[in-house]
């Protein structure tokens, strides 16, 4: 049956391919998924990284049905690894939503649009004259997780003094949160106008345990290492993923088991890795692989005994699914929004947050249980809940209520 009408949606995004984050991958499979279905009509502005400098360019796919939109951009001063409008971009962004018109406009981090970025919030004036919503998605908890970045304190006074946190967030009509701890983030900033809606999802496809082959950790394994238990760590190296709790936690381990090794996947500010370079370098059998993507990370992934990760600051834990979905148990800390879908015991693993003994005491719980063919299996159902059709789905009918 044919649909009476097909919605424009608008979306402004600063994590988008060619980044390698989570959010970015998001943002790329929902944008397809909405383009795909045939009430919508999605377009992407995302950051063009510096490859063209003065103007917006488009790309079309799907019949029209699906349009990215790269604008101007320059790296974010707090995180340089992100990449921000640059000033002028938000009135090029301005004059081509006046020229798409769409019927909702959805901003992610607002905090990086606005913040050493454009200083304005593009759309807004549009959004106001149209009577459209305009929403945000609340995707990084900027505030809690700058405290862990040495010379960031400026930023997060800066924020705090003038409840910039707030100011920003009540120009937009609504927050989606997409769990409950990122509710509660918001509710200690200032933020009231928010609803929760679990909208993070991950293409499953892509995660199978039937990809669990141990020859895809050869690479990175002395031959030595090769029957040993393997923890991996996968995402982006930040500071405010406390991956240096793993690294201390694993010295701790690696002492009462010996026959244990720890891969970290992923990169970061030439700062963050050094520093965690120069922890792990008395600690035997860590191995730094950079980012890896694809089939490459799927098969690691599978391939690994233990998923850990130490971060209290995740608004969703996207690597966290991943692993779920890969039959991998997960040992993550009672914090955040992975505390939202983690029991601990029955679907996986939780420890004390900012605690290297108890995150060690966990780990090794893990690798000495007999139960956690149990635990992944549960997992593994688990994970379906939050695959990309259904927390797409979620978000469409959220954006035909506001459309009613």
């Amino acid at each position: 049956m044919k649909c009476d009408r097909v919605y424009t949606l608008a979306f402004l995004v600063t994590a988008f391919p060619p980044e390698v984050s989570g959010s970015a991958y998001f943002n790329w499979e929902r944008i397809q998924w909405f383009a795909k279905q045939e009430m919508y009509r999605a377009i992407v502005f995302a950051p063009d990284w510096q490859e063209r400098s003065h103007s917006l360019t488009t790309l079309t796919d799907l019949d029209n049905k699906l349009i990215i939109e790269r604008y101007p951009s320059k790296p974010w001063l707090p995180y340089r690894l992100t990449h921000v409008p640059k000033f002028f971009a938000a009135k090029q962004i301005n004059k081509k939503l006046v020229y798409y018109q769409p019927d909702l406009i959805v901003m992610t981090d607002v905090e990086r649009f606005f913040l050493l970025s454009t200083w304005q919030l593009p759309g807004k004036n549009y959004a106001t004259k149209a009577q459209i919503p305009y929403i945000a998605e609340y995707h990084t908890d900027v505030y809690n997780f700058s405290a862990t970045y040495p010379g960031w304190q400026w930023l997060r006074n800066i924020i705090r003094n003038f409840h910039l946190t707030s100011y920003l967030y009540h120009q937009l009509d609504v927050t989606l949160c997409p769990s409950n701890a990122t509710a509660l983030s918001c509710q200690e900033v200032g933020i009231h106008n928010y609803d929760t809606v679990p909208f993070f999802g991950v293409d499953l496809s892509s995660f199978h345990p039937s990809r669990r082959q141990r020859k895809w950790l050869e690479p990175w394994l002395s031959d030595r290492e090769l029957n040993n238990q393997v923890i991996i760590f996968l995402g982006r190296l930040g500071f405010e993923k406390r991956v240096d709790l793993l690294l201390k936690a694993f010295a701790l381990l690696k002492r009462r088991q010996h026959d244990c090794s720890l891969l970290v996947v992923g990169d970061g500010p030439d700062e963050v890795v050094n520093s965690l370079k120069h922890l792990a370098q008395k600690v035997p059998d860590i191995h730094f692989t950079g980012f890896l993507v694809g089939e490459d990370k799927a098969n690691l992934l599978a391939a690994c005994d233990i998923f850990c990760s130490p971060s209290p600051y995740e608004t969703f834990g996207l690597t966290v699914v991943e692993a779920m979905a890969s039959g991998v148990p997960v040992v993550t800390v009672n914090s955040g929004g992975v505390s939202d879908y983690i029991i601990d015991g029955v679907n996986g693993y939780l420890a004390p947050p900012d605690n290297v003994e108890g995150l060690a005491d966990c780990l090794e719980k893990v690798l000495l249980s007999n139960n956690t063919k149990n635990i992944c299996q549960r997992a593994l159902q688990d994970a379906e809940q939050f695959s990309i059709e259904k927390s797409c789905q979620k978000l469409s009918d959220y954006y035909q209520h506001l459309f009613s």
